[in-house]
């Protein structure tokens, strides 16, 4: 059936508006390739059997920059005779709405945003003409035009494709400087399409493909057996309307942009959570920065939520988060803890590891010695040791400093029991890391109690000293030093004292 003109009847104010719409450019190109998946899906197995299931569905991109276009063909079943009209008109939602050109704005809101003027040429597979169409946004707007003109041309049953050519680009369309990010975003978006070898994607004849991040497998961090475990929680879980499918794993090694993070799918396609803007709901993922947040990722497909226009966000964000909360029940339980080995579990570093570490320490020691005189540090420090005043005013101080918060434990040493007293101070005034003061006490053979003093140059000195995991390995650093200097007389050394006056002057000048 030939079609001579087709609608676009809306106020035609309202396309100018398309331009100003918040968008990204990857949704945006998106929009484009998601009719082609569509129309690939709702004829799968028909565009396979009239190619001897040789038949492989491509969608590719083309941007021009010296020539000022876009171009996106895909060879999947063209825009029928049905569906053509429905295509160009706007909010004309097609009945079947349950895949992924629901609203009937896709094209149409995408084309404006990118472009002042735009074309589609398209062939339906099983009809006689092919149908060519125009679309000029400056004359819509001036002429206050409700109808465009369709041009036909005679083709085979068999020939099927869709051509959409964007011109007059506006300040929306992609810049060279994107590219590989907008690569990015939709082979992550549209991964399980390329996953399964549904879908060839291409940007400028350049191929997408998805990076699988690698899952860890280890033993659970009490486990002393070393039982290796792989860290993947299949989901399959029902909450209200809700339902929820994937997986939720533990990465092997800890990220903290592009690989950690959840991705939420509908429908196949990511909504939330492509590339480098996963969903971290705080319920799954923990805070920002600890071992739990870089360490889990996952897919999740969701039904029973609605999407916005542009297919970027899910609306219902409340029950969003009751769900996470949910999920969170779901991967901490006893049986297989994914929760809690995420957080707590410590890979042992290998040989290579400790290689490349070595070398960095290396490097960077030695253009810290080209820069400071180690010499007059070193100077420096022995004049403070041998301060007396400067060592009293320390002792005095440190004493009087009040305690934030303190904790106390109970150690045997030979025989012999302790009462071990940390207490965490704040003194800028203070110039050691830390203090030791022995007393003798009833019930112990020594109370001993070592304050720590969080206003140290030393730690302030460091910006990854931001969280109590990354104080924990030099309290413990310190802990041993003090339990040190306690039993070395035992073994016969004297002034033990010595060690950590020298080792507060020196900290604190090299």
């Amino acid at each position: 059936m030939s079609l001579n003109t087709v609608s676009i009847k809306i106020q035609t104010g309202v396309y100018g508006q398309f331009r100003n719409l918040n968008n990204k450019v990857w949704f945006a190109l998106g929009e484009y390739v998601d009719n082609a998946v569509q129309s690939f899906e709702n004829n799968k197995e028909f565009l396979k059997e009239l190619n001897n299931g040789k038949y492989q569905f491509e969608v590719r991109i083309n941007i021009d920059w010296e020539n000022n276009y876009i171009k996106i063909f895909d060879n999947a079943a063209g825009i029928d005779t049905n569906n053509f009209q429905r295509a160009f008109e706007p909010a004309n939602i097609p009945i079947d709405n349950s895949g992924l050109h629901e609203f009937g704005m896709g094209m149409k809101t995408a084309s404006i945003w990118l472009a002042d003027f735009w074309s589609v040429r398209t062939a339906a597979l099983n009809e006689t003409e092919e149908r060519f169409v125009e679309f000029d946004l400056k004359k819509v707007l001036k002429d206050d035009e409700e109808v465009l003109t369709v041009k036909n041309f005679d083709k085979t049953k068999l020939t099927h494709f869709t051509e959409i050519t964007l011109t007059q680009l506006s300040k929306n369309a992609p810049t060279s400087y994107q590219m590989d990010k907008i690569k990015k975003h939709l082979s992550s978006i549209y991964r399980k399409f390329i996953r399964k070898g549904d879908l060839k994607l291409y940007i400028n004849d350049i191929e997408l493909t998805y990076e699988e991040p690698e899952i860890l497998i280890a033993p659970y961090f009490t486990d002393n057996k070393n039982i290796t475990l792989e860290w993947k929680k299949e989901i399959n879980f029902s909450f209200d309307k809700y339902k929820v499918t994937g997986f939720i794993a533990i990465l092997n090694t800890m990220s903290t942009n592009e690989v950690n993070g959840l991705s939420l799918f509908r429908r196949g396609r990511v909504i939330e959570g492509s590339h480098d803007e996963k969903y971290r709901p705080k319920a799954i993922c923990g805070q920002i920065g600890s071992p739990r947040y870089k360490r889990i990722f996952g897919e999740l497909e969701l039904e029973g939520f609605a999407v916005s226009f542009n297919k970027g966000s899910f609306q219902e964000q409340e029950d969003l988060e009751a769900l996470m909360n949910a999920l969170h029940i779901e991967i901490s339980a006893k049986d297989f803890d994914l929760y809690n080995q995420a957080e707590k579990y410590i890979k042992p570093k290998t040989q290579d590891d400790n290689v490349k570490v070595a070398k960095s320490i290396v490097s960077s020691m030695k253009k810290t010695t080209k820069i400071s005189n180690l010499k007059e540090r070193v100077e420096t420090s022995l004049k403070e040791i041998n301060n007396i005043s400067l060592v009293t005013k320390n002792e005095e101080l440190s004493k009087k400093a009040k305690a934030i918060d303190s904790h106390e434990d109970f150690i045997e040493i030979k025989d012999e029991k302790y009462k071990l007293k940390v207490e965490l101070i704040t003194e800028p005034s203070i110039t050691d890391l830390y203090s030791l003061i022995i007393e003798d006490d009833e019930l112990f053979a020594k109370k001993i109690i070592y304050k720590i003093n969080l206003a140290h140059p030393f730690f302030t000195r460091y910006e990854k000293l931001k969280t109590e995991d990354d104080y924990q390995p030099i309290i413990s650093i310190i802990r041993s030093l003090v339990l040190a200097e306690v039993i070395a007389p035992s073994q016969g050394t004297k002034n033990a004292g010595n060690i950590r006056l020298n080792f507060n002057n020196f900290l604190r000048n090299i």
